[in-house]
């Protein structure tokens, strides 16, 4: 059983039973994953619903109980990867590098402002060209009334997590740390899901945003 729900933005969404897909083909033809809020280009549509449908499908199975240790780990990455909080954390540690005379502190905190801030950028830009919705403003999720802001990808938390993952592995002094270092933002970042703020394609794609554009500003800057 299937259905089609006009959201406030104009697009509609298919509804099935027991799962909602982001992008699966309305009513009207339109997919929610478009591109600058119009249709995907028809020979990217396969392609797109197919994404859909597994991120439906690991999203329904991460959400469905996801216990008390998801539930931390959710909540505590809705506030610590916000760039709003690592951008000053990371300018203070190069400041306090500089002043101080470490190395470290001055070149991880140099790399993740930088890092941090041209991720940002690009995935603010991105998610204004792309204008996918999230999982809580699709149904059987979304609120009456809620506004939809359809900027789900990439994730800009996972993006952060993992520019500043990147930033601090370059002061890493072992492959275990890094390990660490990654194994803890890729825990944060994966809350997004848990709090249906973000489909599993969403955080992939922006711990790639965040790790690329970081490592190249690890490599432009000077030691």
């Amino acid at each position: 059983m299937r259905r089609d729900v006009q959201g406030n933005d104009g697009m509609s969404d298919t509804i099935g039973t027991t799962r909602e897909t982001a992008g699966t083909t309305g009513g009207d033809g339109a997919i929610a994953i478009g591109y600058g809020g119009t249709p995907a280009p028809e020979l990217l549509q396969p392609a797109l619903s197919a994404i859909d449908s597994l991120d439906g499908q690991l999203h329904d199975a991460v959400t469905c109980d996801p216990g008390p240790v998801s539930q931390a780990l959710a909540t505590a990455g809705h506030y610590v990867i916000k760039r709003h909080v690592l951008i000053p954390g990371f300018a203070i540690a190069c400041g306090v590098g500089v002043l101080t005379g470490n190395a470290d502190l001055r070149r991880a905190g140099g790399v993740g402002v930088v890092g941090l801030v041209a991720t940002a950028t690009a995935s603010r830009s991105i998610k204004r060209f792309v204008k996918r919705r999230r999982p809580d403003e699709c149904a059987p999720r979304r609120k009456r009334g809620w506004r939809i802001s359809a900027r789900s990808l990439p994730s800009g938390h996972a993006a952060s997590a993992f520019a500043a993952a990147t930033a601090l592995a370059t002061v890493s002094r072992s492959p275990a740390q890094s390990l660490v270092i990654y194994g803890t933002a890729a825990a944060l970042a994966s809350g997004r899901v848990v709090r249906h703020r973000h489909w599993a394609s969403d955080v992939l794609a922006g711990a790639v945003l965040g790790t690329a554009i970081t490592l190249l500003a690890r490599r432009l800057l000077p030691r």
